[in-house]
């Protein structure tokens, strides 16, 4: 049983909360610019509840759809499924008990909630297949582990804002897990993997740049959509110095690094509108 536990751990990441930040925080962002979220305590507890569950059962697919592939590659070869501490079959459970826990979850909502859920919850699924069929695996990450709609069908309040900051979210997946996709990308050559450093070979750090002026200019978007004071635009250029020294990170091959650095990217976008929200506005 503790091996169990100890597998299941390590198999939903819990280990390395990295992930459940960056579905957090623009959860959190979505939540703060269309409702009142510190007095709406419930869906505060389903955003929280919700990131640690879809961060979770999508590393629960992944590894189970990339077992064979995960155990020739360095950074994952110790990872449950792949190392054999745990049998597919308890991965299956493990995602089972997952997906009752999410189902259960939006249950508390509503049936808005429920149909957008769902399509985004076979999205989750889908997603690990990309890599073998889609040159930009990250582009369809930037659509799956986009928490905007989402957030906005809890707080029925899907408007044109919601299109515009799903875009900014959008092009920061794009651009963080562009990093991401960089730790791999010998081991990705080797097994026929795709992923955009691959496909954008020479001009991955440009397009990385362009996606996240995208975010930074989508932002400024939203702030004029939601009113937002002239302290949007200092949010946006501290965001800014934090993409220039990932670009420093990049430079000298810390893509782990520039990757990580994005918690504090998405806490920055959080502080701000709270800022704004419940001591400006």
């Amino acid at each position: 049983m503790i091996k169990f536990m100890k597998g299941s751990i390590a198999l939903c990441r819990l280990d390395k909360p990295i992930g459940i930040y960056l579905i957090f925080w623009p959860a959190l962002a979505a939540a703060v610019i269309s409702t009142n979220v510190i007095s709406n305590l419930n869906v505060l507890a389903i955003i929280m509840i919700g990131s640690i569950l879809v961060r979770s059962i999508g590393c629960v697919i992944n590894d189970i759809l990339d077992k064979d592939i995960d155990s020739k590659v360095e950074r994952t070869k110790s990872r449950p499924l792949a190392s054999g501490q745990l049998t597919t079959l308890e991965g299956w459970i493990i995602f089972s008990i997952l997906a009752i826990c999410i189902l259960a979850l939006l249950i508390q909502t509503n049936l808005q909630t429920v149909i957008v859920s769902s399509v985004f919850g076979c999205m989750i699924i889908l997603y690990p297949l990309m890599k073998r069929f889609f040159l930009g695996p990250q582009l369809f990450l930037g659509i799956t582990f986009n928490p905007v709609f989402i957030v906005h069908a809890i707080t029925e309040s899907i408007s044109l804002g919601s299109f515009i900051f799903f875009f900014a979210i959008f092009c920061w997946v794009v651009a963080y897990d562009t990093y991401y996709g960089l730790c791999d990308i010998e081991d990705d050559k080797k097994l026929g993997i795709n992923s955009t450093p691959l496909w954008w070979k020479t001009r991955t750090q440009n397009l990385i740049f362009v996606f996240q002026f995208l975010f930074v200019a989508s932002l400024y978007f939203v702030g004029n959509f939601y009113a937002l004071s002239n302290y949007w635009i200092i949010a946006l250029m501290v965001i800014s110095l934090f993409f220039v020294y990932q670009s420093y990170l990049a430079k000298n091959n810390e893509y782990l690094c520039a990757f990580k650095n994005n918690n504090l990217v998405g806490m920055i976008l959080c502080l701000f509108l709270l800022f704004e929200i419940y001591f400006i506005q």
